[in-house]
């Protein structure tokens, strides 16, 4: 097994559960010292995901940076559990694929073959996973500044069209030079917004914000 575990094929395998186990050192370490690893990675984050999406109904094609992203679990888990859950799946993916080529065919593929899969069924594994450990986890929090702080904040629409009833991405820029996804709808019936229109928000509802135009 071990002569299995330390071929040549494995070595991303290797690394991304070697990363895994100094991540987990480094959170022990961190919280015998009073901190916290975690922590650190979500305050280092630069974008903030102010949205939550089902995994089986998101259009990724579609929906731009915000579906993808909400596909991944990148909003409701903390970035570093995010990170060793992907590193995780990737490695099972890989060893698992390896030692099964090996064992029906003789011999383990190119890494060049079994890497690019590997990672795609990852990040699948780790979106799904993702989000039934979010629901016994308690909700992510990474962003210091609150949603509800963006009254009559600008904010870019990124993709699609957005109206009443039927809102888009848009981007939003704090202060602090954060960056914070948001889906945004017109505040008036005729209004519509399209890509790389500003808009100004005014009011949150329970799935978007409304916004006025710019123009």
């Amino acid at each position: 097994m071990f002569e299995f575990i330390f071929q040549e094929q494995n070595f991303l395998y290797n690394v991304a559960i070697g990363v895994v186990l100094g991540l987990g050192l480094l959170e022990g370490l961190g919280l015998l010292l009073g901190m916290s690893l975690m922590a650190a990675f979500d305050n280092l984050s630069p974008i903030d995901l102010d949205f939550e999406l089902d995994a089986n109904t998101a259009d990724v094609t579609g929906g731009g940076l915000t579906q993808l992203l909400g596909w991944l679990c990148l909003n409701r888990l903390p970035l570093l559990v995010w990170i060793v859950l992907f590193l995780t799946c990737f490695a099972i993916v890989g060893y698992v694929t390896n030692y099964t080529t090996a064992s029906i065919i003789g011999y383990v593929l190119p890494t060049i073959i079994i890497a690019p899969a590997s990672l795609f069924v990852g990040l699948f594994l780790t979106g799904r996973i993702g989000h039934r450990l979010a629901n016994v986890m308690p909700q992510n929090e990474s962003s210091a500044v609150s949603s509800t702080s963006f009254d009559g904040k600008l904010a870019v629409i990124t993709s699609g069209t957005a109206k009443v009833g039927s809102p888009t991405e848009a981007k939003l820029t704090d202060d602090f030079k954060q960056s914070h996804y948001i889906m945004v709808e017109p505040l008036e019936q005729e209004q519509t917004f399209t890509r790389g229109d500003e808009v100004i928000l005014v009011q949150k509802t329970e799935t978007c914000w409304q916004a006025v135009s710019t123009k």
